[in-house]
């Protein structure tokens, strides 16, 4: 090893000396090719140096593996493991053959004491590696927001649009009918009077189907049963069809009754057809109606959430916030019980409104997260007013967070999810949301209950005091 450690540039200005005193306390590795030195993950004290040869280090965000880098002779790693005390972040395998110089804990930290240039070095390496993996994995983290965000409104936006495609599909084959049964029910020997009470009738019942209440299936069979079979006695070919279109538009047998009662016994058939294909008309208009009423709401809800086309700053009202994120995270809310206790009396506050909506998603998404598998589960929101702030808390009644994670919970990279699942960012970067907002969050968990608290200032520029903290 002794030759291949001089010109490498971490070790320059070194004292022979200190060359044979770094070789002294520690060991050599070779890898192969494909070879792993650890993995995303993994509990390994150890300090490397790189030779000769390459490593690729990788790191699975979210599920997919991104390639943070691919290092070459003099190229450190393990540093940010050792420093934090945690487990390894990424993945370093072998891309070429490998020889490693390797420090277990106590040799590392021997070099902060007894050469503090290099590990002067080696903290600057450290920092600016941090850096550029923060930078890099807050992208991931913003897309992988972004692709959540634009999941759940695809999810949200799927029902109403294939609804009213549906919709206009039935209503399309349905219009010609429509056509030749109001054309045959102009030929029937009726007056004009009479059609024009018809028309009447129809509308007064296609208002009445508008508040018609779902029946219950039993009770809703038993009446299709006892109106297909009038409307057979009444020579209706689609007597069933006819039968499920009156049914769902809240009409009894009486209703039915008196609508063919004054009409010619050869026309109460065509009459009876034209009434279902009418009101089937009225009900597939109002189901395109109510599914694309639904998508102008969920495009308000998106741009109310991201405050489009506003000021960087505004006035929030935290209660809506709330609302919007809750509706953009109604995908993932699915069986979880949300409970509301808000301060009716809550001023709004300056502060960006986007910005804070992130807060909240990933306070909510994080909840969320905490209830998987657990049944009857549940999320609180409170909100309160405090003199000159705001304060809001979303709990959650999960399983809780180990007590030591919980001085460590807003250190970015840090997660108490398994590996890939999570970054380690999300309230890393509510933290400095908050921070830039004056404000302050914290966290109390114990099984059964994790609530984070948020206080934000109701003016910007105010700042929560040492005194009003503790």
């Amino acid at each position: 090893m002794a030759d291949d450690v001089y010109h490498i540039p971490l070790f320059a200005d070194l004292t022979t000396e200190q060359l044979n005193w770094l070789q002294e306390v520690s060991t050599e590795c070779w890898l192969e090719t494909g070879e792993y030195l650890f993995k995303q993950g993994d509990e390994d004290d150890h300090f490397y140096i790189v030779l000769e040869g390459a490593l690729q280090i990788i790191r699975l965000i979210h599920g997919v593996q991104r390639v943070l880098d691919v290092t070459g002779r003099g190229t450190i790693s393990g540093e940010l493991a050792l420093l934090r005390s945690v487990p390894r972040a990424a993945t370093a395998r072998a891309v070429a053959p490998t020889h490693l110089m390797v420090f277990d804990s106590q040799a590392f930290r021997a070099i902060f004491a007894d050469m503090p240039v290099l590990g002067f070095r080696i903290l600057q390496i450290a920092a600016e590696r941090l850096s550029g993996n923060a930078s890099l994995v807050n992208h991931d983290e913003k897309m992988a927001a972004l692709g959540k965000f634009s999941a759940g409104l695809a999810h949200e936006l799927n029902n109403p649009a294939s609804a009213a495609r549906r919709a206009a599909q039935t209503l399309q084959d349905l219009l010609p009918d429509l056509l030749r049964r109001s054309a045959r029910l102009c030929l029937l020997a009726m007056d004009d009077s009479r059609i024009e009470h018809l028309l009447a009738v129809e509308h007064d019942y296609a208002e009445r189907a508008r508040q018609a209440a779902p029946l219950a299936p039993l009770a809703r069979s038993d009446r299709e049963d006892e109106l297909t079979d009038r409307l057979s006695a009444l020579g209706v070919e689609d007597s069933y069809d006819c039968a499920a279109v009156f049914v769902s538009s809240g009409l009894t047998l009486s209703d039915v009754d008196a609508f063919v009662r004054d009409a010619p016994a050869a026309a109460a058939a065509e009459i009876i057809g034209w009434l279902s294909a009418a009101l089937n008309a009225d009900s597939l208009l109002r189901e395109i109606d109510d599914s694309t009423t639904r998508i102008s709401d969920l495009v308000r809800t998106v741009k109310e959430y991201t405050y489009m086309d506003q000021d960087r700053e505004q006035q929030v009202d935290i209660h809506k916030s709330l609302e919007t994120t809750l509706k953009i995270l109604a995908h993932k809310l699915s069986g979880v019980e949300v409970l509301r206790e808000y301060d009716p009396d809550l001023p709004v506050i300056t502060a960006n409104g986007s910005e804070l909506n992130q807060v909240w998603t990933n306070l909510i998404d994080n909840a969320v997260d905490a209830l998987k598998g657990k049944p009857n589960g549940r999320i609180t929101l409170v909100t309160r007013g405090e003199s000159d702030f705001v304060m809001v808390a979303v709990e959650d009644n999960g399983a809780g967070i180990p007590n030591e994670a919980l001085p460590r919970l807003f250190e970015p990279f840090f997660t108490t999810k398994g590996v890939g699942e999570g970054t380690g960012l999300g309230l890393d970067i509510s933290y400095r949301i908050i921070s830039q907002h004056n404000g302050s969050i914290e966290v109390e968990s114990q099984p059964g209950s994790t609530q984070f608290i948020v206080r934000l200032p109701v003016r910007r520029g105010a700042a929560i005091s040492s005194e009003a903290e503790g």
